[in-house]
């Protein structure tokens, strides 16, 4: 769930299979939190497939509210409101520790999560970097490389080493010079080369784009990660599946 798309996929672990999946765009703004009006509307829409057994399946949410932090804080509050996120006085705690280096801990609303956890008494919540962070595909040709993610308007880069994170960073894209200029950035803070070290990119975004061409004239190894069908352990009942467009999301099932 995001305040902009909801979407979801169904997995079924016993078959290894996803058996359904989709996304929805919302047609109206709402802001950074996930209101519970908008989340009741989804329900009601898709009863069938919220009417599930979630009691005994495990259901994951994304809280867009979250923050990454490299060490423990006992002051997550106060961390929230120094990112410029006044409202998340109402629940704030630590969530999954990604590794010895990364700690997520999140914020929504007292509302949102009571009328979640209502409808699916099994439910775990995550930040939308979960998948990313957590994703690690050791099938490509290069072991160590950097995950950028593209979703709306934001940038994810993540520096994979060792099937662990060694870096995690987000950042404004809103045209297509602000990808490489990113890339570029991390690239010098990591002393990394740019015309030997690769960037697999993942997200909305394809090669024929602008966004993606511009980014390959300047850094040599940089291409769409398309082994993906030979990394996730599910087969695919939902055919011409864009894969990498829904790494976060497919991530959680892992």
């Amino acid at each position: 769930m995001h305040p902009y798309c909801f979407s979801y996929a169904i997995i079924d672990r016993d078959l290894n299979q996803i058996i359904d999946f989709e996304a929805k765009v919302l047609g109206q703004s709402t802001g950074r939190f996930l209101h519970k009006d908008s989340i009741a509307i989804w329900f009601s829409d898709h009863h069938d497939i919220f009417g599930l057994p979630f009691k005994t399946s495990k259901v994951a949410v994304y809280s867009p509210e979250f923050t990454v932090l490299p060490d423990k804080t006992d002051k997550p509050a106060e961390v929230f409101r120094l990112l410029g996120f006044s409202d998340s006085d109402n629940i704030t705690y630590l969530k999954n520790k990604l590794s010895d280096s990364f700690y997520v801990y999140y914020s929504l609303p007292d509302k949102t999560i009571n009328f979640i956890e209502n409808h699916l008494p099994n439910v775990e919540f995550y930040s939308i970097d979960f998948g990313l962070l957590n994703f690690y595909n050791n099938k490509l040709s290069f072991k160590n490389y950097i995950a950028a993610n593209l979703y709306g308007e934001e940038l994810t880069l993540c520096y994979k080493k060792a099937s662990g994170n060694f870096y995690y960073n987000k950042f404004p894209v809103k045209a297509k010079e602000d990808l490489l200029y990113y890339l570029r950035l991390a690239y010098e803070h990591l002393e990394l080369d740019l015309n030997e070290f690769p960037t697999y990119l993942y997200g909305y975004v394809e090669e024929k784009s602008p966004m993606y061409s511009t980014t390959y004239g300047y850094i040599r190894n940089f291409e769409i990660d398309r082994t993906l069908k030979n990394i996730l352990p599910f087969l695919y009942g939902v055919e011409e599946m864009q894969l990498h467009y829904y790494i976060n999301l497919l991530g959680l099932g892992l």
